[in-house]
């Protein structure tokens, strides 16, 4: 998986967005919190390239998104499409959930969140955390 570097505008882009969380992302994050406990760690307003994502899961490489009004516009959609294809093409599984739903059930968004982590971490196939070794730093070859 390739890396992003991530600018000291987008850095503090992000930390303004979470200084000024909505109120469905306020409430999914009280959510994503609690399943710390269970070993799944979110990040709130995280920089990936030249987007940050609503929540991320680093260790399975997943991201959760809010999609309020402005993603209803054939402008949001188009802008969405692109951001997704960025994430897909970096290995990320993207899941949008729609911000009435989050205001309505936080919990059921978040449990929603955790069966994807646990499908993704079950699932062989998919390469988890972490970066390809350099060359000449993975596995003997004879």
């Amino acid at each position: 998986m390739p890396r992003t570097r991530v600018s000291a505008e987008m850095r503090h882009k992000a930390r303004s967005l979470r200084n000024h969380a909505t109120r469905a992302e306020t409430l999914l994050w009280y959510e994503l919190r609690d399943l710390k406990s269970q070993g799944i760690k979110f990040r709130r307003q995280c920089p990936i390239g030249p987007y940050i994502a609503d929540f991320v899961c680093p260790a399975v490489r997943f991201v959760l998104e809010i999609d309020g009004d402005s993603h209803e516009r054939e402008e949001g959609k188009r802008h969405d499409a692109n951001r997704d294809a960025y994430l897909r093409s970096l290995g990320y599984e993207v899941l949008r959930v729609d911000e009435p739903d989050v205001i309505h059930s936080a919990w059921h968004v978040s449990q929603m969140a955790k069966n994807k982590v646990a499908a993704l971490v079950s699932d062989p196939t998919r390469p988890l955390r972490g970066h390809p070794p350099l060359e000449g730093a993975g596995e003997e070859r004879s």
